[in-house]
């Protein structure tokens, strides 16, 4: 599986886990974590529990022995195309690698409303840091065809917070939310991209979400990408920056209580640097590694990345914002000319 660092979505990780490990997810670092904090089991969960150490299974086949055969099996979504680039990027050896672990697996099973039925597989996993660190994370499963398949990963926002707790019982509210969960993505790829520019972010200007540390603050996205943004042109490079939804359909799962629902989007990121003086070394002028095979002289570098983000999304009778709530990112393509 390939481990090349991701650059962009780095700071964004951090500002979100406050420096919790966040850049070390999809390269490959990584330390030890706390213990996952998994909101309560739902019962009868058995075939749940089957369909995800499957899921574990299959991957450890790919992983140690670089065999994606089973790939469509256990896979779909966002998901699907991650394991993917991992399957067109792999560039070493899978011998002598020690199958990837999961402790401390609890299955939550949400009120299902229309659409697709979907169970959450919380534990403390080194899937996502490639073996180099446990991490707690909660991964979605999607029912396709009668199987279940891993739809999304989501890590956990900070070491000290809980996952949301969602409906177990019943059914789901049908009261209207501040952000209806086809408008999540599109939303947030606006309030994303004006972020990305370093520009200070306003309440207004973060409408519907919620301004607090994600868009403001000194570990903010914002204040990252701003400060990003200056190093690259003290070194003659300019970078623009976009995000788009990914076109796979938001997960808006319901909340305890009819509190709202817990929103989980996929968008795409891409990163444009270019250069009229040319680069001619390894890393661009904020750190970040040039795409490998690379040119002797750099005057643009195109990367591409998948991100997961999920938000609370409060009732609208409630008032309130919807507030970004965690995050999983991983590298698509980098290519350097």
């Amino acid at each position: 599986m390939n481990t090349r660092q991701r650059r962009r979505t780095a700071p964004l990780f951090t500002a979100l886990l406050a420096g919790a490990g966040l850049a070390a997810a999809a390269c490959g670092g990584g330390t030890a974590a706390a213990p996952v904090n998994a909101p309560p089991a739902s019962p009868h969960a058995a075939a749940e529990r089957a369909a995800t150490l499957n899921w574990l299974a299959k991957t450890n086949q790919m992983w140690t022995r670089n065999d994606f055969a089973a790939l469509d099996q256990v896979t779909t979504g966002e998901m699907r195309k991650v394991y993917q680039a991992e399957e067109e990027q792999k560039t070493t050896s899978a011998g002598g690698r020690h199958p990837l672990q999961l402790t401390g697996l609890s299955i939550t099973i949400p009120c299902q409303g229309s659409g697709s039925r979907v169970f959450i597989a919380y534990g403390d996993t080194n899937v996502v840091t490639l073996g180099q660190g446990m991490q707690p994370v909660a991964m979605v499963f999607e029912q396709v065809d009668s199987a279940w398949k891993l739809a999304a990963i989501v890590q956990r926002p900070s070491s000290s917070s809980r996952w949301p707790a969602l409906c177990r019982q019943g059914a789901p509210t049908t009261a209207h939310t501040v952000l209806p969960p086809g408008e999540y993505t599109t939303d947030l790829a606006r309030a994303l991209d004006h972020a990305a520019t370093g520009t200070p972010e306003t309440a207004a200007a973060a409408v519907p979400f919620a301004a607090d540390s994600f868009f403001t603050g000194p570990d903010s996205f914002t204040a990252q990408s701003a400060m990003q943004i200056r190093q690259d042109r003290a070194g003659g490079v300019t970078i623009t920056e976009r995000f788009s939804p990914a076109g796979y359909p938001t997960l808006a799962l319901p909340l305890a209580g009819g509190r709202g629902f817990w929103l989980i989007g996929i968008l795409t990121q891409t990163a444009a640097y270019s250069s009229a003086a040319g680069i001619r070394k390894d890393t661009l002028p904020d750190g970040a590694s040039i795409a490998v095979p690379r040119p002797s002289v750099v005057h643009h570098e195109t990367d591409t990345y998948i991100t997961t983000y999920t938000a609370l999304d409060p009732l609208r009778s409630a008032g309130g914002s919807v507030a970004l709530d965690g995050f999983f990112g991983w590298p698509l393509t980098a290519v350097a000319s």
